[in-house]
């Protein structure tokens, strides 16, 4: 699992317990009820596992075990307080002083350091507008490399990013040429960054304006790593700068989004994808991104948007296309504090996204998904959602159960988010496998039987005519022969892509005896009925036979399709 931890804070992997530990102790008999209402309790022995990483849902990039998150949000002259206190203030909205405030103060030290510097304690600290957010650019597809255009904003800042896959470079932000860019490439087949570092800058831009910028960027890959500017220790640096702490992000990586303001980058949307390499080749990898972190478009751009800022500013939020999950999720929350099972309020909660998604509306899709992702965030973190405003609903025992009806429905929607861009030809094993029936079980039954008897016959009536293929067809029999075998290959090519694309949309058929059955028919029976083709042609003496032989053995192999 990756982490997302501030470099002072000392955090280590053993500081943070995932999701599918598994750990028991004496303590999983104690009952949820008695932790003193405590949010978090320090025994994990009290967390359920949500997603095993051994199983093949989770080896093909489930989103039970990824988890998204941002870094570089928030006011870095406020503490949490003021932060909060922002989120319900309009723009220009400037906190009361250290020389006027009633009780403890919205500002850190580092900005009543910085205040007192400049003489500005009875003024306070404001922003032009009501978060640092303008827009925000959800990335639709994966980048191949990532180049940071360098600018000067009061000292070194990133002021532009250009997302480049193949021939397709798309630029967002300034373009400037007073220094050269920094390119930071990944592989095609492994576009994984291993860590990321973050520390963002507040400045005294004018009076008592401050501004934002991200002043140190590290990003590292397998392959490649690039550092823009340096460390700075954080807090007021004397001058006119607050530094923020370092912002770290382990594991396997993918930035989703990059949040901006006056046309410069100020914060990431990262997504982990929760999958370990020692059980996921690079190919699993690829599809996870592929189908659940981009759109799999195979033409990078952005998705522009310009709502919930606030929500991502300051209350550590995420951005999503469809800001209708959130009261999706929101219904289901109370469902989990009312209900009881609450599992049967899922359905009626989220009708109107699910229908949606059926309609293949991605948009819909893909917030669900990085909503489920933001919920594993913030339990394996254990951390609150900030957006309820009843705040006894962070609590554990009813955070859990969320993720997981949460977590039921991401995988139903990532599997309707496959077949729509798969849109495979179910044949009779994959309908027995999905219906789940005696009959259709039975129907699947036989018609594999009669595909290997008509197979067995075809071959044995060439082993006993075997000689007849030794005389010298003319050459339009010859291209006949050839061109049919060539025609019947690739049909049996499409059969075996249906037959994986079922495979990866529904990852439970893998193992199973209709699954096996398939990937005979599909496989052996589609290189047997090739072979068959090209020999049963080169036999036939008769240029009519020759027609009517040419694709005859195709309805062999497409019997499981017609019924």
């Amino acid at each position: 699992f990756a982490q997302n931890s501030k470099l002072e804070n000392g955090n280590d992997d053993n500081s943070i317990d995932s999701l599918g530990s598994g750990s028991t102790s004496e303590s999983d008999s104690i009952d949820w009820e008695g932790s003193d209402n405590e949010a978090w309790p320090a025994s994990s022995a009290r967390y359920a596992p949500v997603g095993d990483a051994d199983s093949e849902i989770s080896r093909k990039g489930s989103l039970r075990l990824s988890r998204e998150f941002t870094m570089g949000v928030g006011f870095h002259h406020l503490n949490e307080g003021g932060n909060r206190a922002m989120f319900t203030s309009s723009a220009n909205t400037i906190l009361s002083p250290p020389a006027t405030c009633v009780g403890i103060s919205h500002y850190n030290e580092a900005a009543i350091a910085l205040m007192k510097r400049h003489n500005l304690k009875d003024k306070g600290l404001c922003v032009n507008q009501k978060t640092y957010l303008e827009k925000i650019l959800l990335i639709t597809d994966t980048p191949h490399a990532i180049r940071l255009f360098i600018g000067d904003e009061n000292g070194p800042c990133i002021v532009g990013v250009a997302l480049i896959r193949s021939e397709v470079t798309f630029t967002t932000g300034t373009l400037s040429e007073k220094e050269p860019p920094l390119t930071f490439t990944l592989e095609p087949n492994f576009p994984i960054i291993e860590r990321i570092e973050m520390q963002s800058c507040t400045w005294l831009e004018g009076g008592n304006r401050v501004e934002k910028k991200i002043s140190y960027l590290h990003l590292l890959s397998r392959s490649d790593s690039v550092v823009f500017g340096q460390v700075h220790t954080p807090g007021f640096d004397g001058k006119r700068s607050i530094y923020s702490e370092v912002e770290i992000a382990t594991g396997n990586l993918c930035i989703s989004g990059i949040g901006y303001f006056v046309n410069r980058p100020v914060s990431l949307q990262i997504v982990d994808l929760g999958v370990e390499v020692n059980y996921c080749k690079d190919s699993c990898v690829l599809d996870a991104i592929r189908n659940t972190v981009y759109y799999g478009h195979e033409m990078v751009g952005v998705n522009l948007i310009r709502t919930r800022a606030p929500e991502v500013e300051f209350l550590d939020s995420i951005s999503t296309e469809d800001d209708a999950v959130w009261g999706n999720m929101l219904t289901c929350m109370n469902a989990v504090d009312k209900s009881s099972p609450s599992y049967g309020e899922l359905l009626p909660n989220v009708v109107n996204s699910l229908e949606r998604s059926l309609n293949g509306d991605v948009h819909t899709i893909h917030s669900i998904l990085r909503m489920d992702r933001f919920l594993t965030y913030i339990i394996q973190e254990k951390k609150t959602i900030k957006t309820f405003e009843n705040d006894h609903l962070n609590f554990y025992a009813k955070l859990i159960p969320l993720k997981q009806m949460w977590g039921i429905y991401s995988n139903t929607i990532e599997q309707i988010e496959r077949l729509h861009r798969y849109e495979p030809q179910l044949n009779s094993f994959n309908v027995a496998f999905v219906q789940g029936t005696k009959d259709y079980l039975l129907r699947a039954i036989f018609i594999f039987l009669t595909q290997t008897t008509m197979l067995v016959l075809t071959m044995s009536h060439i082993w006993v005519n075997r000689l007849d293929a030794c005389h010298i067809p003319n050459l339009l029999q010859l291209i006949v022969s050839i061109s049919g075998a060539v025609v019947v290959s690739f049909m049996a090519k499409q059969s075996r892509d249906n037959f994986n694309d079922f495979a990866d949309i529904f990852p439970d058929y893998t193992g199973t005896a209709l699954y096996k059955i398939d990937m005979a028919s599909s496989y052996f029976g589609g290189f047997l009925v090739s072979i068959c083709t090209l020999l049963l042609l080169l036999m036939t003496k008769n240029n009519l036979d020759i027609v009517l032989n040419a694709t005859a053995l195709l309805f062999v192999m497409e019997l499981d399709e017609l019924l």
